[in-house]
């Protein structure tokens, strides 16, 4: 882990750097072998979520403090994105960053789920479980553009991340493991109610399948009985074609 060095081109607050500082000890602490004290990974997440929510604003007051000064230099856009991309992750473990078109500061799932071994039985639950956290790429999609893309109906696991999803949400304890996995069951579900056509990356026979098995799962699932109504209507509306259902290999239908 490298030294702490926060440069020059961001202002970041006495109470952030003592967060770190804390996340930090308890990184080296979590991977220290002959060490007592072993924090769970979910602490360390949620240390890492009030990281970026802190982040968010240091970014919001960059963006402000430049508004009104006529003498900005826009060579501070790359001192910032420096910072933020390669310096901060060096000190900062597990996380990631850009300042561009979009301003992150963030944890990477990656890097905890590397740590896996390393955590409590609730940790490998979670990061085994297939769940992205809040702000990642939704992984039921494949990006063909900077915001957007196709899904991936024939390729992705749906009901085994559903599986993954109640195990987190019948086995853990972390607040933090459940916010995050009560966001992404939102956004899962959420992506499979469309109100109009569906753009898949491959066969379009594919999406009717996932769907049958995904209303067959959630039938046998108490815990997802909220969503039963909603996927029914929607295999419903792709037989009858009132959704109709389109090829991205086929012909590009992903938006951007």
């Amino acid at each position: 882990m490298a030294a702490v060095d926060y440069g020059s081109g961001l202002s970041i607050p006495q109470n952030t750097r003592t967060l770190i500082d804390s996340y930090r000890a308890d990184w080296r602490a979590l991977c220290e072998p002959a060490g007592t004290r072993k924090p769970a990974l979910s602490d360390l997440l949620a240390s890492a979520k009030q990281i970026e929510a802190d982040f968010k604003r240091v970014f919001e007051a960059f963006d402000d403090a430049i508004l009104n000064d006529r003498n900005f230099d826009v060579r501070r856009f790359d001192v910032v994105n420096e910072l933020v991309s390669r310096k901060f992750p060096e000190f900062i473990p597990a996380f990631q960053g850009a300042f561009g078109e979009h301003e992150t500061f963030s944890p990477s799932l990656a890097a905890f789920r590397q740590s896996a071994a390393l955590g409590t039985s609730e940790d490998r639950l979670f990061l085994e479980s297939g769940i992205p956290l809040e702000g990642d790429f939704p992984p039921f999609i494949t990006r063909t553009w900077e915001y957007g893309g196709c899904v991936r109906h024939g390729e992705y696991d749906w009901t085994g991340v559903m599986k993954g999803i109640a195990r987190v949400k019948q086995q853990a304890r972390s607040a933090v493991y459940l916010k995050e996995t009560d966001q992404f069951e939102e956004k899962l579900f959420s992506q499979l109610s469309p109100n109009g056509a569906i753009c898949t990356c491959k066969a379009t026979e594919a999406v009717l399948k996932d769907y049958v098995s995904i209303q067959q799962y959630i039938g046998t699932e108490a815990r997802f009985a909220a969503h039963a109504a909603a996927i029914r209507q929607t295999v419903a509306a792709i037989e009858s074609g009132r959704i109709t259902v389109q090829s991205d290999r086929e012909k590009h239908c992903s938006g951007g």
